[in-house]
Order: C-alpha cells, then sequence, then structure tokens
C-alpha cells in the first residue's frame, strides 16, 4: 500500500491530461495531502489551458510549469521535484519525454504508478503496453531500430516504467493482461460541477488534428465535411476546433459552409462546467471530447467514420480502436465514402 505521508507526483503535458491528473487526485482521496504538479508545455495555447484549468482546483502544494522545449528547460524542474524528494506515494502520469523518462526509471521510486488518459492514443497505448512494445516505437508509432531501443532502454531513457504501471481511464482496455491494473476513471470530479442543466438547441461539431496528424492527403478533409454536409446543414452547426487547428483553415470552411467558429476559452469539459446550457448533440470526425463528453452529459452523439484508406498506416490500428471504441459505446457511426468517391457517382 502506498506510504501517506509521502508526497504524490503528478506529470501532465496537455490539458486533457491535466484534468485527469485532478480527477485521480479525486479518486485516490489525495486531496489535502502532499501533492506536487509539474505542467509541462509545448504551446502557449496549452500553458493558457492548463493554468485556467487549475483555478478550478488549486489543492496542490507545489505546481511546476515549463516549456518542454528546448530540453534545457526540463532539467532545472526535474532537479527541483527530485531533489527535495527521491521517494513517492503515488505517481500519476501522461506523455514523457526521455529526460522525465530517465527521473522516474532512475532517480524517484514510487509506491504507485498509474498512466492517466491521453485521449484515444490511450488504447493503442495499452495494447503497445500488454505486449511490451511500448519502448520499440517512437511517439508517431513508426518503429525504433532495436540497436537503439535497447540502448534506450538501458540508459532508462525508454518509458519503460508503464510496463509495471495501472492505468486510471475513462476506456474499456480489451487486452486481458491489464484488466486487474485497470482502475476505472468516471470524471466524477468534472460531473459533479456540472449538473444537471437545460439542453440548447445548438449542435456541436467537435474538431480533432487529423486533418493535419491522421491522413495522408489533407486535402480529402474538405471532401469528408462536403460528404457531413450532404447529410447535415453545417451551417446550422457551430465547429468547435482542436486546439492545434490552424485559424486560417478555420476561416476557410467557416465562408464555404457558413458554419460559426467557436474556439472556447476553456478546455470542452470546464466549458460544460461553465455553460448554462448544454447543446442538444455533438458530431464528430472522431475525438476524445466526444468519449468525455458521453459520460459528462451523455447526449446524442454522430461519428462520422472516415475510410480506413485515408489515414496513414501508422495511425490505422489507433483509428480503428477509436472507432470500435464508438461504436460499442452506442453512438451513431455515419461511413464516409473515400475522397471523390462520393462525387463520381453523382457525376
Amino acid at each position: 500500500m502506498p506510504d501517506a505521508r509521502l508526497p504524490n507526483l503528478y506529470i501532465c503535458r496537455t490539458p486533457l491530461q491535466l484534468l485527469n491528473c485532478i480527477e485521480a487526485c479525486e479518486h485516490f482521496g489525495l486531496r489535502g495531502g502532499d501533492n506536487v504538479l509539474v505542467c509541462a508545455w509545448r504551446a502557449e495555447r496549452d500553458r493558457d489551458l492548463m493554468r485556467r484549468l487549475l483555478d478550478h482546483y488549486p489543492h496542490w502544494r507545489e505546481v511546476h510549469f515549463f516549456p518542454l522545449y528546448p530540453t534545457r528547460h526540463q532539467l532545472p524542474v526535474m532537479l527541483r521535484v527530485f531533489r527535495r524528494h527521491r521517494h513517492f506515494a503515488h505517481l500519476f502520469f501522461g506523455d514523457t519525454t526521455h529526460l522525465i523518462n530517465l527521473f522516474i526509471n532512475k532517480i524517484g521510486s514510487f509506491d504507485s504508478i498509474h498512466l492517466v488518459d491521453d485521449g484515444t492514443a490511450t488504447l493503442h497505448r495499452a495494447r503497445q503496453i500488454a505486449e511490451r512494445t511500448l519502448h520499440l516505437q517512437r511517439k508517431n508509432f513508426t518503429a525504433r531500430h532495436p540497436a537503439a531501443s535497447a540502448l534506450l532502454a538501458a540508459l532508462g531513457l525508454s518509458a519503460t516504467f508503464h510496463y509495471r504501471a495501472g492505468l486510471f481511464t475513462i476506456y474499456d482496455i480489451p487486452q486481458p493482461a491489464l484488466r486487474r491494473r485497470v482502475v476505472r476513471n468516471t470524471l466524477a470530479f468534472c460531473k459533479s460541477r456540472i449538473g444537471e442543466k437545460p439542453r440548447s438547441a445548438e449542435i456541436w461539431f467537435i474538431g480533432s488534428n487529423i486533418r493535419r496528424e491522421v491522413l495522408i492527403d489533407a486535402a480529402d478533409y474538405d471532401d469528408f465535411l462536403d460528404q457531413v454536409q450532404r447529410r447535415l446543414d453545417l451551417s446550422k452547426v457551430v465547429y468547435i476546433p482542436h486546439r492545434k487547428e490552424q485559424d486560417d483553415y478555420l476561416a476557410t470552411i467557416s465562408r464555404r459552409y457558413g458554419m460559426e467558429i467557436r474556439r472556447l476559452p476553456d478546455i470542452l469539459e470546464i466549458e460544460l462546467v461553465n455553460a448554462a446550457t448544454i447543446p442538444a448533440a455533438f458530431v464528430s470526425f472522431g475525438s476524445s471530447a466526444v468519449d468525455t463528453i458521453d459520460i459528462l452529459v451523455h447526449p446524442p452523439i454522430t461519428i462520422f467514420r472516415i475510410p480506413e484508406s485515408a489515414i496513414e498506416p501508422v495511425r490505422r490500428e489507433s483509428v480503428r480502436g477509436m472507432y470500435h471504441s464508438a461504436i460499442e459505446k452506442g453512438f451513431e457511426v455515419v461511413d464516409l465514402q473515400p475522397a471523390g468517391a462520393a462525387a463520381d457517382a453523382a457525376g
């Protein structure tokens, strides 16, 4: 059992990971304990969103913010945290870096370790953990040379501590080897702050970074939006962009479809906490946000499934898992045709 007299360490690098660290703090009854939070950020927007999220949850003894890159910014914070403590009761972490891995593998010791969700990528990472292949792949899912993998693991620079971690997750993890290590994240803290609210007439289209990170050809995104438009009048839809979607492209699709683009000041989950009303329905090409929305307010959700042939090969398994999860949850799933196919058929 973790020693309650020891501090607890939380490491995150995205607003969603931070939300799940907060949920973990609540779920494991650690509020009021000796909690140390490390928030790394790659983009200033992520930093600002995390700071706004912390306005809702100030229950930390220490909070450290630092930019991830250049890597030299990571070292002073890691030294500050681990110089004061080497032994922690709990570690909750999201995504990490080689340097952070070194401190976790070689310098710190932890009575309990849990991976928190980082969106639908958690489903792919769970499979890697179960098969012990996580250290053999880069974060973009491409294979690392076996010799490089072995060297990084020996030096403590790989995330090999995942193999002894539990998972604090909203997802049904299918791997039998991991089932005893899963603790279900019900988003109870966030859900309790939303309560019961009236529904508005709005339909929200939840954006994602699929266009830039998942599709083989980013131009296909326009074709898929055209297919959605044939089923749903986008001029009556509010598009909620992913934080990484580019403003110039969003302006283009707004003009094309007459669609309102609404960047939220907070992450979507906290926006639902602050809002006076809840949208009537949600649609998306796929996003971890729809999974949390389903848990928090359980609205009608429609997922437009992108054909696998349009997806980067190294991403297909991860995206396949996302859509399989959507079907299991009872979302309406609408299959899209390969880019150009619908127009060719009409012609």
